[in-house]
């Protein structure tokens, strides 16, 4: 990572994914004005789709400050839906090829975090909720914003060196937290 972040761009499908990075960056010590939200997709179509679109112009814009001392990091987050966590990344890095762009490589300050069915799945685990992610209704009932604060601490915990990772963790998330890690 650069020695400084001046800019964080975040791209994603809604709003509880918005906010999930938002209150975990917050919690790492990250300054509100630095970030960069994407504008979400609202009702115009489906919300993976909307990331894997914008998705080389965001790479693009961020690999435009790579070897300067004040750089950006790009944080995307999509849901797997149908898919698994590999294939929806390897679709993303379709993307990157279908527009005339290298692969993400190892060390680029860009995290893809991919919840299987929903990022509530992820909120509801650090919650302490025993949720399924192969649950396609684990969105339901909807989680608000307290819960999504209170989700970030317990993320920011588990991100933390030598943590202890809840029981309720669920294996997509389990296997983001070292991404996780990289934006902390």
């Amino acid at each position: 990572m650069p020695d400084r972040i001046a800019k964080i761009i975040v791209l994603a499908e809604d709003q509880e994914h918005q906010n999930l990075v938002r209150r975990y960056l917050l919690r790492c010590g990250h300054e509100y004005r630095s970030f960069e939200f994407i504008a979400l997709p609202g009702n115009r179509g489906c919300g993976s789709q909307y990331v894997r679109e914008h998705f080389p112009e965001q790479v693009a814009k961020c690999r435009e400050t790579l070897g300067r001392r004040a750089s950006c990091l790009l944080v995307v987050v999509t849901d797997a839906d149908n898919l698994t966590t590999n294939v929806r990344e390897q679709e993303l890095q379709a993307e990157l090829a279908q527009a005339g762009y290298p692969q993400v490589a190892i060390g680029e300050p860009i995290v893809i975090l991919i919840p299987k069915w929903h990022v509530e799945t992820w909120i509801k685990c650090l919650l302490g909720q025993t949720v399924q992610e192969s649950d396609r209704d684990a969105d339901k009932p909807p989680v608000d914003a307290e819960q999504i604060t209170t989700a970030a601490k317990t993320l920011h915990d588990w991100t933390r060196p030598n943590a202890q990772v809840g029981p309720t963790c669920v294996p997509s998330l389990r296997s983001a937290l070292p991404r996780w890690q990289r934006i902390g």
